[in-house]
């Protein structure tokens, strides 16, 4: 008998300090800021469920009851990124405990402000354009309705990054601000959190796969209650890309050499193509030559190994944005027309659709359609395998 309950409170003291030991290690997780996991972060509860992320890599969603917990996620050992935490609560609905650590937000939201285009797109394919009071710069916009809006004074330009001007946002009081954010000296959401305004930090610039970014409109959606919507627009865009993917995987043969971007005072920079821009490449069956792909990260490249690598890529592609011909580019800097691309007349440039205003549609509604782009890559590296398909995004640079 005595042993009978020796056993029983051996049993309960076991119980007990393997809880504790999981809180400990679950408060451990969340205090970490740069983990390429933030799974350990939520205790196993029959009220959470993981929301399912196939390609993103720098966000996670769980959902507690009726709640929604999102971890921004910066890359281990990365320069770029950040962690961040929100906690979506429904309006009237309780508050869960033991998230101290996160920023929480009633939803659905109503009013909005937005740094770059792709936020609007990302807002304009849930249907809840309306809900932009503020956008960033002007002349970084192309979306027609966006622009009239700002020309009647129904949104605000609040600038952008450390220009942005606080004292129009405390104005516009938006219930939330997307806000471009790389965890460096140009993040503006501390000072926004100062003002009494809830910044949405978005980070998928720095994924690695085109899909990858696109799966953001998740954390878009979430925000208005527009899951389901972000989830389908998702999983249908997914599936073209993808079915075209496998259509052309396996019959490209030789993979051409490509490099990407320009040379301005004595750097190389690939404007912003980071590693999901990598990822179409793959995918489209051509091989990123300039550098590492597993160690790509920054944007800037030594000038002098660009230029050396050019000589023998087969393809240059998103050279300078302003570029209609390769004279733009050989007049922009004579060595160019050494180059093995320029010689074949294999430069193209991302630069063929725009909006009314002239803007570069690319890099805001491109980004929402990435099988389109993808189409347009397999026709530059492989005409062959889509010869009916005509370029949307890209363009051939000719003399």
């Amino acid at each position: 008998m005595v042993q009978n309950v020796y056993n029983e409170k051996v049993k309960h003291f076991r119980t007990a300090l393997i809880a504790a030991l999981s809180v400990f290690f679950l408060l451990a997780g969340c205090a970490s800021g740069d983990n390429d996991s933030v799974s350990a972060q939520v205790a196993p509860d029959d009220s959470l469920r993981r929301i399912p992320f196939r390609y993103a890599k720098r966000l996670t969603m769980t959902k507690i009851g009726d709640a929604t917990l999102i971890d921004i996620v910066k890359p281990r050992g990365a320069m770029h990124g950040l962690a961040y935490r929100y906690l979506l609560v429904p309006k009237g609905a309780a508050v869960p405990e033991g998230y101290p650590d996160a920023l929480m937000v009633r939803t659905p939201v109503e009013k909005v402000t937005c740094g770059i285009g792709l936020h609007v797109t990302m807002l304009e394919e849930l249907g809840i354009l309306d809900s932009i009071v503020g956008i960033g710069r002007a002349e970084w916009v192309g979306n027609p309705e966006i622009l009239r809006r700002l020309d009647s004074g129904k949104i605000i330009e609040t600038g952008m990054s450390n220009a942005m001007n606080m004292e129009t946002m405390v104005g516009l009081q938006p219930d939330l601000a997307f806000v471009y954010s790389s965890g460096g000296e140009y993040d503006v959401h501390e000072q926004l959190l100062a003002m009494g305004i809830t910044p949405a930090v978005t980070c998928m610039h720095i994924e690695e796969h085109p899909l990858g970014v696109l799966e953001w409109i998740k954390f878009f959606g979430a925000f208005f209650g527009k899951e389901a919507e972000a989830e389908a627009f998702f999983a249908q865009t997914a599936e073209r890309y993808e079915a075209l993917e496998r259509r052309v995987r396996g019959r490209f043969g030789e993979r051409p050499g490509v490099i990407v971007g320009h040379g301005a005072r004595g750097v190389w920079s690939t404007h912003g193509s980071s590693a999901w821009f990598i990822g179409f490449l793959q995918d489209a069956g051509a091989d990123y030559i300039l550098e590492d792909p597993e160690d790509y990260e920054e944007n800037l490249i030594s000038f002098e190994h660009a230029m050396s690598v050019g000589l023998r890529a087969e393809y240059w592609v998103n050279p300078l944005y302003t570029a209609m011909s390769l004279s733009d580019l050989v007049d922009d800097d004579s060595r160019y027309a050494q180059f093995l691309s320029v010689w074949k007349g294999n430069v193209f440039n991302n630069n063929a659709a725009t909006f009314e205003n002239g803007k570069n549609a690319f890099w805001e509604i491109g980004m929402s359609e990435p099988d389109v782009v993808l189409a347009d890559l397999v026709r530059i590296f492989h005409p062959e395998l889509l010869p009916d398909h005509e370029l949307k995004y890209y363009r051939r640079l000719v003399k």
